[in-house]
């Protein structure tokens, strides 16, 4: 299974150069995953959240366009 994932928040930090992306994608059940992936110029670290489905909801959050 193939997800498309919404770009929800994307930044980046000149100083510290860190950038973190935050990212939303709805399952085939209707439940969501919200995966959050923080670049470092020293390593990647990501954390995926299983979010159930809201029946009155059609996104958690409003996609970057």
């Amino acid at each position: 299974m193939k997800l498309v994932y919404d770009v929800v928040e994307d930044a980046y930090d000149d100083t510290t150069q860190i950038r973190t992306m935050t990212e939303q994608a709805k399952l085939p059940s209707g439940d969501w995953l919200i995966r959050t992936t923080v670049y470092t110029p020293h390593h990647i670290s990501m954390d995926v959240t299983h979010v159930r489905q809201n029946k009155n909801r059609k996104n958690l959050f409003k996609a970057l366009r």
